[in-house]
């Protein structure tokens, strides 16, 4: 959404004053509805906290746009308030730009190719380009600076493929043309930039698919959309013609990219009307063929919402809000695989300034939609805003995180209260997660350090439009305009200009399959199998955002909730094993000098009981910084029920379950495990897969002669064979099993070394040669093997036997699977 504070050139800041003065004196004090792009100088009066809801009213602001600045003497600068101090920061939060002056109206994107890159970027007061800033460890520091420098208004937002292209659209420093540029390099450098639409445009939004990248926004009240196709990193190819989408007479919306053919299937959202309080209407548009030649179908309805296109409320009374439509669609070939979430903001009661966080699916490409379910879990009854949510999908995993702002804690008690004494005028970060398709939302957690005040900022747009966050290998990240300054880092100083702050997620942990509380309120779309019942909740949350690389402290959402989250994983330290004996080796052994790659794996012997290596301790996950390579964080078995009843006492146990617990493997039947079980390549593929996060990729056709779609671990070969971390075998392999090349042979055993080859490649840890000569006495520098025994081994993921061996060619078992992958998932 395109609200921003630049005051475009002088001059256009006079003509509009003028304007606005000449319609305040023909009409006298009353403020009436605005013709044309001009805005009203009357400032909308907020009610008093508690007091009666105004009935509905259409404050005088312009149609289909957010690009104006905001009526005169809207905006508040001021002082903090005398009794005011911040508290700490009671969040590990990471001050991302450290910049004189506002940076807000922020988007973050993580690269899928190196989760340790995350790329932020935002408007920039008073300044002609868009803040960058990246971190290339996870979000522990960064490095900032400006693109499109010198020529862009704002309107940055951002997406990475799963090739590593990152795209950046921008509307121009002219405002009449929507750009993109394009980073193959993580985001440290950008190339020219492409020139998508010109003419009277607003809120342009972006989305990427499998081998595809579209971009929509509003183009003189009517929304529009162009895709093109990838090939590969830097392969983007030419944009097709302009869609003019049927029936989308509205703005301030999203698209998104789901399954199927030519790239994905496409939808846009966006409501209507936008230039009142509210009520008003969301729809969707879909393109059923993407970048086939068939374009957007029908308008549809998806729901209403008392919030319209500008609405005033106490958190952002200079600016308002908007109902903030956001898609994401899965395309990950999971279990809620071409599910369509739409998150929007709606007010229960018209003009009551109480607006809550609700979120609707559908799984027929928005022909139908769900009842809402209201995510924000604070009691119903004070009026507290929710606002500005963003709404983001993990590709490794499907589960949906949503990110907004949350004024429920600032009850006008200065300190713990808020930052002043007026209630429901201050903000938090906060954020939330569902692992089953949406039905249930994990009880919230802050991720801000402290209270923020937008009219303190003087921003002349508040927070923004929008607040961009993104998903991926197990943790939500979102980066927010915050002028608590908790850390003491902010220039400006305290409530004053806006820096941007980061923190993550972990959106991993198990949440309670029972219904969620269905909210009340104006809603009028077609309903499916919805819950109705409002459980209470008594636990919080204890899911860990990381910052800081040194940073250890967990953030606990607290506070009555409608939603259950039963056991998240909390960043533990040292997790005590079963205390059942330890063998006399440690880690898992791999293959012989005189493998090859592509040899046939061995598959007669089981190893027998002396070959069990030794487990020494859990690793700690909480001072990694966010979005490792490692996706999933270490965690004690009691997060969920172990159902297996042949790994009680085993020393293998907290890898068996911690990985059962996170989706990643499962059992022969419902209570066995077979930990003495062979492991074969296919079950390797799927655990390797998702337990490191890898993307989905589903080809066209087959890659392996083989591996039929059919086959159970299908997606994950070829989501390990496209990641270059798993291969086939050579046309003599195939032709000695009795199958057509290529091949992949995925019920074969797999050996020891190609097991460990396989975690050091899917961990991206970088290959280490120790100075010293050869660690085992079977795995000398001359084995291909060498390197990537020689890693794990130093990065603690395996060890050798007592007698110096590492016995590559054995094959590996079941339970040896488990705690390798174990290993290599939760060591940085």
């Amino acid at each position: 959404m395109s609200k921003h504070s630049i005051i475009f050139r002088s001059f256009a800041t006079l003509l509009i004053v003028t304007v606005m003065m000449a319609l305040a004196a023909s009409v006298g004090s009353q403020a009436t509805a605005a013709p044309g792009n001009s805005k009203s100088a009357t400032q909308p009066q907020l009610p008093a906290a508690g007091s009666a809801a105004p009935t509905a009213t259409h404050i005088a602001v312009p149609k289909y746009t957010r690009k104006l600045p905001p009526p005169p003497g809207s905006t508040h600068p001021a002082l903090p308030g005398p009794y005011y101090q911040p508290l700490a920061c009671l969040a590990p939060v990471v001050n991302v730009s450290q910049t004189s002056g506002n940076q807000a109206e922020s988007f973050v994107v993580v690269n899928p190719t190196n989760p340790n890159n995350v790329v932020a970027f935002s408007n920039i007061e008073s300044a002609s380009s868009i803040f960058r800033g990246y971190s290339l460890n996870g979000g522990a520091t960064w490095t900032h600076g400006t693109v499109a420098t010198n020529v862009a208004c704002c309107d940055g937002q951002a997406a990475f493929d799963h090739f590593g292209n990152l795209f950046l659209i921008y509307i121009s420093g002219s405002v009449n043309q929507v750009n993109l540029i394009l980073s193959t390099d993580g985001g440290v450098t950008f190339g020219t930039p492409l020139t998508l639409g010109t003419g009277s445009i607003d809120q342009p939004s972006i989305a990427v698919g499998n081998g595809s990248v579209w971009v929509d926004w509003n183009s003189s009240g009517n929304m529009v959309a162009r895709g093109a196709p990838v090939t590969g990193l830097n392969g983007l190819g030419t944009f097709e013609a302009l869609q003019t989408i049927p029936g989308a007479t509205g703005s301030f919306g999203g698209i998104t990219v789901g399954p199927g053919p030519n790239g994905g299937k496409v939808m846009v959202t966006y409501m209507s009307p936008t230039d009142g309080q509210g009520p008003a209407t969301i729809y969707v548009n879909v393109d059923a063929d993407g970048l086939g030649a068939g374009g957007f179908g029908s308008q549809i309805t998806a729901t209403s919402t008392n919030v319209g296109g500008f609405d005033f409320i106490p958190a952002q009374s200079g600016r308002s809000i908007d109902a903030e439509p956001g898609l994401v669609w899965d395309a990950t070939g999971g279990p809620f695989n071409n599910r369509i979430y739409l998150v929007y903001t709606e007010e229960p009661v018209l003009q009551s300034h109480d607006t809550d966080i609700y979120l609707r699916t559908s799984d027929n490409d928005g022909a139908t939609w769900t009842a809402p379910v209201r995510v924000n879990d604070d009691p119903i009854g004070p009026i507290r805003s929710q606002f500005l949510p963003y709404i983001a999908l993990d590709p490794t995993s499907g589960h949906v995180a949503i990110g907004w702002h949350d004024a429920r804690n600032d009850n006008g008690v200065p300190g713990s209260g808020g930052t002043n004494n007026t209630p429901n005028d201050d903000s938090e970060y906060y954020a939330s997660f569902s692992t089953n398709g949406g039905v249930n939302w994990a009880a919230n957690t802050m991720l801000s350090g402290g209270f923020s005040n937008a009219a303190d900022a003087g921003n002349g747009v508040d927070y923004g439009d929008y607040v961009g966050s993104s998903a991926y290998g197990g943790k939500f990240a979102a980066v927010w305009a915050d002028n608590s300054n908790c850390d003491g880092t902010n220039a400006d100083g305290t409530l004053h200009a806006f820096d941007l702050y980061f923190n993550s997620l972990d959106i991993t942990g198990q949440i309670t399959h029972t219904p969620t509380g269905t909210p009340t309120g104006a809603v009028t779309s077609t309903a499916t199998s919805v819950p109705t019942n409002t459980p209470s909740a008594t636990n919080t949350a204890t899911t860990t955002p990381i910052g800081a690389a040194t940073s250890t402290a967990t953030s606990t959402a607290t506070g009555t909730a409608t939603n259950t989250l039963t056991s998240t994983p909390a960043s533990p330290t040292n997790t005590p094993l079963p205390s059942t004996g330890t063998p006399p080796a440690s880690s898992t052994p791999l293959l012989t000098s005189t493998s090859t790659a592509t040899s046939t794996p061995l598959l007669t012997n089981t190893p027998a009981a002396t070959n069990t290596p030794l487990l020494t301790s859990t690793p700690m996950a909480t001072a990694t910084p966010l979005l490792t390579s490692t996706p999933l964080p270490s965690v004690t078995p009691t997060d969920c029920v172990n159902p297996f009843v042949d790994i009680n006492g085993s020393i293998f146990y907290t890898a068996i379950h911690y990985l059962n617990c996170h989706g990643v493997i499962n059992g022969t039947d419902a209570t066995h495990y077979s930990p003495g079980g062979t492991a074969t390549r296919g079950q390797f593929a799927k655990i390797v897969v998702l337990g490191f996060g890898t993307p989905f990729y589903t080809p066209g056709n087959p890659d392996f002669s083989d591996v039929p779609a059919s086959y159970f671990a299908y997606l994950y070969i070829e989501s390990g064979y496209h990641a270059s971390i798993l291969s086939g075998f050579d046309q003599a392999s195939c032709t000695a099993h009795g199958v057509a090349y290529p091949c992949y042979l995925p019920n074969l055993a797999i050996t020891r070394a190609q097991l460990t080859k396989l975690v050091v490649g899917a961990a991206h840890y970088p290959l280490y040669t120790p100075t010293s000569g050869q660690t085992f006495t079977d795995v000398p520098p001359s084995n291909i093997f060498y390197a990537f025994v020689e890693t794990a081994h130093q990065k603690g993921v395996i060890n050798g036997y007592p007698d110096g061996s590492f016995r590559p060619n054995n094959p590996i078992r079941r339970d040896e699977m488990a705690q390798i992958v174990y290993k290599g998932v939760t060591t940085p």
